[in-house]
């Protein structure tokens, strides 16, 4: 079957039909891609499972709640010299207040879904009639000295700082975006003087955290396409064939975007700006090693044949089963993430699954026919004639196959101490990056937060929001009044059918903190034993970062052994053996935990990141070892097709001679495209990007090279056991078939 594919995408007519197909696919879904980065959503509240808590604080506040579920957002005004607010100063802020206000009733200028604004100075402004029908169940909950109390909250100590507090229920992205954009555009911004302001809260973060992913996908294109390019052209010193693979993964990239958008679209699943960058590094990172592959086995039967169809036939299929057995690796181990309970890593498994798939369907047909039309003139200005010979790689290869072999115990105890020894660094404690810590270079929004930790409370910027059993509501405050990190509590709202209550819980520290995390426990056992048996349910953002964390550690639990099972099983299949695969399967494990550890070091002592985000052991584990597991695969697949025909010694320098260059090379591109992440403004980014870069660039030069055959070299024949192998004399390289002769035409007789 491998042949008969091969055969027709080389072919000498059936090459333009399959070039025709790609190109047409590409052009006709090629505008559709520009639309997959607006179809994301960047909210926790939208991946986490419906059992957490904290969804269910969600759900009951959208469905039992007069306002629904708010997303708030804060207006920070502060005196640049620090002296207290003056008269001037809060007509100014009453100003910007009446301003919001008037555009009220404008569907085009207004703030959606409004329910109030409250001033430090007036109390509520703008209120909705839904809100003003609520208030008097309100007042049954609220004193008119906790509602002073509460007013209070909004202003420093030192008056120099005051908050207005900008309620909505506007849940959707574009409602969030509009909102902010009509604050700041309202108000003095943070630049002004002698009062300047900071729009924050949960709807400043939700709308600069998608401002910051719009167009994110335009600069990672642009930052890996250059990489690579810059990378192939290293490689191979020809720009035709530096292009190819380029234009071999462009092409399939635009089509995987089209798809994933048309699922998206039909509610088949919900995607975060984090997926589909990731979806272009792996596409360009894995597609273009795919790539390399096909081109570097092409390159070896262009010296063997002068029929080009023939070499490249012949290369496609030699080299075919490597790539679906590394393709089809990360294939089935992306589907694997479709039991992960956080719905955002459940979404990143069938996007990178139709990523990864489109991409080797691309590699063994469409660059095929494309290498096939170009023939050797893509390798220009060196282009390999038949019978001539590689320079400079053989010798290379060959005294590192040699080395390893001679000192194989010396060369596998030397790396094993050095992987474990990075392995420690995932014993040191590590925090959790909250948002502020999340922007490298940081937005209003977060300036905003640091201010208001700095003068009021941290709490401020997004407080927690408990739902509780009316019959419950005043014990249930009383409780959570005495946990260690609560400023403030205040009853808001009650339900539309009286049976719940609504607390506003203000802790001290920054909401998206590690201490405010560790709080919500807290919250939750106080809430449930006051309450007594009674419904007391803590939600907000701060529980949202709490339950995210817990559920991606719970996930790790399943996924991980899982998607290791997958790998091996494939292995196992590939090499029909289970003690090569064993130990392979083993090395990419101390690859993946030295990666992380020293990563996790460098982080640390060098770039002063004390914190990670939650989900970066997960996605680092995900992309190493399917992706690390690859360069096993090419390297054993050649080993094992070498020992067909010579002793396993043999066979394991033979396998490092033929795959070195290609394998170094696939592994430098890999490594550079993750990199590219490192230059996005997002923290989280960066680490995954360093992480998995330098994990692929140890995997490809120490654990490839060194680690895995000196194993080889100690087992022997024992790495295909149970199977054995019967060696047979190599094939002579089949000849193009030969042009028939032509017989001279007669030469004309002279007329007389």
């Amino acid at each position: 079957m491998l042949r008969s594919i091969s055969k027709f995408a080389a072919g000498r007519r059936t090459k333009w039909v399959v070039l025709a197909v790609w190109v047409i696919a590409a052009f006709l879904l090629g505008p559709l891609q520009p639309e997959l980065q607006k179809n994301t959503t960047n909210e926790n509240s939208d991946f986490l499972p419906k059992a957490s808590e904290s969804t269910k604080v969600n759900d009951l506040l959208q469905q039992q709640f007069p306002n629904g579920r708010e997303v708030d957002s804060l207006i920070a005004y502060t005196t640049t010299s620090g002296d207290p607010l003056t008269a001037s100063d809060k007509t100014r802020i009453q100003k910007d207040i009446d301003a919001v206000c008037a555009l009220q009733g404008d569907e085009k200028k207004e703030i959606p879904k409004l329910i109030s604004i409250i001033s430090p100075f007036s109390g509520p402004q703008c209120v909705s009639k839904e809100a003003e029908s609520g208030s008097p169940e309100q007042a049954k909950q609220a004193s008119s000295s906790e509602i002073a109390e509460a007013q209070a909250q909004l202003i420093s100590k030192d008056g120099s700082t005051a908050l207005v507090l900008v309620r909505t229920n506007a849940e959707s992205s574009t409602g969030i975006m509009k909102t902010v954009k009509v604050l700041r555009e309202n108000t003095p911004g943070p630049d002004a003087k002698p009062l300047e302001s900071y729009v924050t809260g949960i709807g400043g973060v939700v709308a600069d955290s998608i401002e910051v992913f719009e167009g994110l996908d335009a600069t990672l294109l642009l930052v890996t396409v250059s990489l690579v390019l810059i990378l192939l052209l290293l490689i191979y010193r020809s720009p035709v064939i530096a292009l190819v693979p380029l234009f071999v993964v462009g092409l399939a990239y635009v089509i995987a975007a089209a798809v994933v958008l048309g699922l998206i679209k039909a509610g088949a699943f919900k995607v975060n700006g984090q997926t589909t960058s990731l979806l272009i590094v792996l596409m360009f990172g894995a597609g273009t090693d795919y790539c390399l592959l096909i081109v570097a086995r092409f390159k070896e039967e262009l010296r063997r044949t002068s029929d080009n169809h023939e070499a490249m036939a012949r290369a496609t299929e030699r080299t075919a089963p490597a790539i679906l057995s590394a393709g089809g690796t990360v294939f089935l181990a992306m589907w694997v993430l479709l039991l992960a309970n956080y719905k955002g890593t459940a979404s990143l498994g069938p996007t990178l699954a139709i990523g990864i798939a489109i991409m080797v369907l691309a590699g063994l047909t469409l660059l095929p026919a494309l290498l096939a039309i170009l023939g050797r003139k893509a390798f220009w200005p060196a282009i390999p004639r038949e019978g001539s010979q590689a320079h400079g790689r053989v010798r290379y290869w060959q005294r590192i196959g040699h080395f390893v072999h001679d000192r194989s115990v010396f060369v596998m105890i030397a790396v094993i101490i050095v992987l474990v020894a990075g392995s420690l660094g995932n014993f040191k404690p590590r925090g959790t990056l909250d948002f502020g810590e999340g922007f490298r270079d940081p937005p209003e929004s977060v300036l905003g937060q640091d201010l208001i930790k700095e003068k009021l409370s941290g709490g401020e910027t997004a407080p927690t929001e408990a739902v509780v059993a009316s019959g419950a509501a005043t014990k249930v405050a009383d409780a959570l009044k005495q946990v260690d990190g609560v400023s403030q509590v205040v009853p808001t709202e009650t339900s539309k059918d009286g049976r719940f209550d609504q607390l506003s819980v203000t802790l001290t520290a920054n909401p998206f903190s590690d201490d405010a995390a560790d709080t919500i426990p807290k919250l939750r056992d106080a809430a449930q034993q006051a309450a007594g048996g009674r419904v007391a349910l803590v939600g907000g953002s701060t529980a949202e970062n709490y339950d995210t964390s817990n559920t991606l550690r719970a996930d790790a639990k399943v996924i991980v052994p899982l998607i290791l099972l997958v790998i091996f099983l494939i292995l196992c299949f590939l090499l029909r053996a289970v003690v090569a695969p064993a130990y392979l399967v083993l090395t990419v494990i101390l690859s993946f935990a030295f990666a992380l550890g020293a990563s996790y070091l460098i982080f640390d002592w060098f770039l002063g990141q004390d914190s990670s985000d939650a989900g970066l052991p997960t996605f680092a584990f995900i992309f190493l070892v399917a992706l690390g597991v690859d360069y096993n695969i090419f390297l054993m697949s050649r080993i094992r097709e070498e020992a067909e025909h010579e002793e396993t010694k043999e066979a394991v320098i033979e396998g490092l001679e033929k795959t070195g260059g290609v394998i170094s090379s696939a592994g430098l591109i890999l490594a550079g495209t993750f990199a590219s992440l490192m230059a996005l403004p997002l923290e989280a980014l960066f680490q995954i990007g360093f992480v998995v870069a330098f994990g692929l660039l140890v995997d490809t030069f120490i654990v490839r090279t060194l680690l895995v055959p000196s194993i080889a070299f100690q087992l022997d024949e024992k790495n295909w056991w149970p199977s054995s192998i019967v060696r047979k004399p190599r094939p002579k390289p089949r000849k193009a078939a030969a042009k028939p002769k032509t017989k001279p035409k007669p030469k004309a007789k002279k007329k007389r």
